[in-house]
């Protein structure tokens, strides 16, 4: 069976059981991407207290996003062939199933998602609940560090393309898009803004918190409530006419992740978000 968007608990369970009984760990790797906005070295420690067995460090801020400059925004993509030789090394693979976790309820593992779809591959899915949910159903953890072995990931087609600022500028006199923020309501509204140098949202913009895609335990809502959901903020519009927008690209792949797990496959994300919006002075922000 491929996983291409969630695979459960249970169902990696199985697949490390099925790996261990045939000798054959050439077909899945597991990445840990567990991380922290305001601590990139959360990761690294929570892996070497405990982590999925057989799975790969998998350091965010090093190696899933690029260089951070003056108007790049927080979380970049990152240059697309050292991406592709740091994921090699990794072990990822064409043909191997690729299995991402972060702590569960958070962007990281969707972002990892969308960036390795950016290179052509289908095989990749997210754990549902990330370490939290394979931890509560009291499955084994390790704390050995794992070497990866490496892996070729050949030449495809992009699945996945980020959207420029440009389009984000352009859609304010043609309204060809509806720019979705994933941001808590809060900071979208310019209340208690504490991460970026200005408050507010992308004039148009609507709210759609990356947290309300999550039932209390950090696992995804099923399909169809997802899909209830972001059928009422469509309002008629086709998913390609949606634009995900964040602080940085984390937490707009959350929503961009649960329309596609809800059958809504086609909208963008637009990766620079905000972060980038505010450091050009000629862009206009709303406050409302």
């Amino acid at each position: 069976m491929i996983f291409t968007t969630l695979i459960d608990v249970s169902e990696l369970h199985t697949l490390l059981l099925n790996q261990k009984v045939s000798g054959n760990k050439n077909n899945l790797v597991i990445l840990d991407c567990r991380c922290s906005i305001q601590d990139p070295e959360v990761g690294i420690k929570l892996y070497k207290e405990a982590h999925i067995p057989g799975a790969v460090l998998c350091d965010f801020d090093r190696l899933v996003t690029g260089t951070v400059s003056h108007g790049t925004g927080r979380h970049p993509m990152p240059d697309r062939e050292q991406f592709k030789e740091n994921m090699q090394r990794l072990g990822v693979g064409s043909n191997k199933q690729v299995v991402l976790y972060d702590q569960g309820g958070l962007g990281f593992a969707t972002r990892l998602w969308f960036e390795l779809r950016w290179l052509g591959l289908e095989k990749v899915a997210v754990l549902n609940g990330g370490f939290k949910a394979w931890t509560n159903a009291k499955y084994p953890v390790s704390s050995e560090p794992v070497e990866p072995s490496p892996a070729v990931i050949e030449t495809a087609s992009s699945l996945e393309t980020p959207i420029p600022m440009s389009v984000v500028q352009n859609n304010l006199k043609k309204h060809s898009y509806l720019v979705v923020d994933a941001r808590p309501e809060s900071r979208f509204h310019g209340i208690g803004e504490n991460v970026d140098h200005k408050a507010g949202h992308i004039p148009g913009s609507v709210s759609r918190p990356g947290s309300e895609n999550f039932n209390p335990d950090g696992t995804f809502k099923s399909p169809v409530e997802l899909r209830k959901e972001f059928l009422i903020l469509l309002n008629g519009r086709n998913p390609s006419q949606i634009i995900n927008s964040c602080g940085s690209g984390v937490n707009a792949s959350v929503n961009l992740f649960a329309m596609d797990y809800a059958g809504l496959v086609g909208s963008h994300l637009y990766v620079d978000s905000w972060s980038q919006w505010i450091d050009d002075d000629s862009n206009p922000v709303e406050v409302n």
